[in-house]
């Protein structure tokens, strides 16, 4: 066993610097004469370290404080005084930091809010996985009570500069959630770090295909690979959502009875809807199921994948350079589904009629894309008063009012 050789003396720099070292295996102590329990070990190896000791509830309690020269004299007294304060205040900096060696890492808190919470009540669960990696990477590794609300609301703050302000929101909702889980759960015994964060205002997107862009966008989608071209026309066609087309399985499918049955455990609200398929879309479904009973073996999904869900996933940066060559600006994926909406309005079809298509839980949201695609009838019903109205107003058989006020005096003065 090592032996220690004991000293004390008052620490300055060049002392600590030219401390002797001891045989390889051994270690020495030397304590500082200004007290509080400051010491600093010496190991054959030349390796410096500050330490603390103190009585607590009748045991010795040896605190690190800091590796010398990175830790300076000055700095090690005053961890050395503020430990003492703590030992004197009934709390035990110690008990904490074996607290935090003992406690889980934020990626291992999120391993459990995946399979026991989003797994179970998410059918995006595999876009929550990717979003959390991707907003907080960096942080995985951490401890979960070394994460500050300052941390937070920096990263808050940067996404909105990177990503923009909706990525920056859902971000904190989604770490949020996850602190409340694993104070629910017991694996976290502190304040929620995301907790009291303000978010940012966000503006609902009104973007929609508008009449001058279909031609273009047409265009560059009959020059697209297969399955991107049919994944895109399939998700205008029939304003389903992304993830939903591309999840489309065969079994599903009636090409007889032009039918596309979306279960209600795939709906993101939780209902079942049954799509009644167009001759356009029937057409591209056809096309892709002969070639897919050409294949061995045939895949049960119509937008066939290799990776682990069986079906394609990800179609972003396609999705990204169509745009570019399109040169459709600020268009996302899910303005597709918008825009199915508003076209219909403008067609003239009524709200229920568009609620059942987009399979809208709340009509709220389709009263909300109803309304902005009757813009232009809005518009064409206010021309048309305002043109009667002023027609009106230069007939010859209506008197002004003023005129007719005059009239009225003079006929009550007489």
């Amino acid at each position: 066993m090592a032996k220690h050789a004991k000293s004390q003396f008052n620490f300055i720099k060049s002392a600590l610097e030219n401390l002797p070292l001891p045989a390889a295996g051994l270690r020495s102590t030397f304590y500082d004469s200004k007290g509080n329990g400051l010491h600093i070990v010496v190991t054959s190896t030349g390796q410096k370290s500050f330490y603390i000791r103190r009585r607590v509830n009748g045991k010795n309690e040896k605190h690190f404080l800091g590796s010398f020269p990175d830790l300076s004299i000055e700095q090690a007294r005053d961890k050395a005084a503020r430990f003492a304060g703590a030992i004197a205040s009934g709390d035990n900096p110690s008990d904490k930091r074996r607290m935090i060696q003992g406690e889980l890492t934020l990626g291992e808190l999120f391993e459990e809010y995946l399979e026991r919470h989003l797994k179970k009540s998410r059918k995006t669960w595999v876009e929550y996985e990717k979003q959390f990696k991707r907003y907080f990477e960096e942080w995985l590794g951490r401890k979960i009570s070394t994460i500050t609300q300052e941390d937070v609301e920096r990263r808050h703050g940067e996404l909105s500069r990177k990503r923009g302000t909706y990525a920056a929101n859902r971000a904190l909702q989604l770490i949020r959630a996850l602190y409340n889980k694993g104070i629910v759960w017991r694996m976290y015994q502190g304040l929620n770090p995301a907790a009291g964060i303000t978010m940012f205002e966000e503006r609902t997107r009104e973007r929609v295909l508008q009449s001058d862009e279909f031609a273009r966008f047409f265009e560059t989608l009959d020059s697209e690979e297969d399955d991107f071209r049919d994944f895109v026309m399939l998700t205008l066609l029939t304003g389903a959502r992304k993830s939903t087309v591309l999840s489309m399985r065969w079994d599903n499918i009636s090409l007889k009875r032009a039918t596309w049955t979306i279960p209600a455990e795939t709906a993101k609200n939780s209902r079942m809807q049954v799509v009644v398929l167009t001759e356009a879309e029937l057409e591209i479904l056809h096309r892709r199921h002969k070639i897919n009973k050409e294949n061995s073996p045939p895949s049960n999904f119509v937008f066939a994948g290799v990776g682990e869900t069986g079906h394609l996933t990800d179609v972003k940066r396609s999705w990204m350079s169509f745009c570019i060559r399109a040169r459709l600006e600020d268009l996302h994926i899910h303005d597709l589904r918008r825009s199915l909406a508003s076209w219909m309005a403008n067609t003239g079809a009524n709200v229920s009629v568009i609620r059942s298509a987009l399979n809208h839980k709340d009509v709220k949201t389709t009263l909300t894309v109803y309304a902005r695609a009757n813009q232009d009838a809005e518009l064409a019903a206010r021309q048309i008063a305002h043109k009667t109205m002023l027609e009106l107003g230069r007939s010859e058989s209506v008197v002004p009012l003023k005129k007719k006020a005059k009239e009225q005096e003079s006929k009550e003065t007489n």
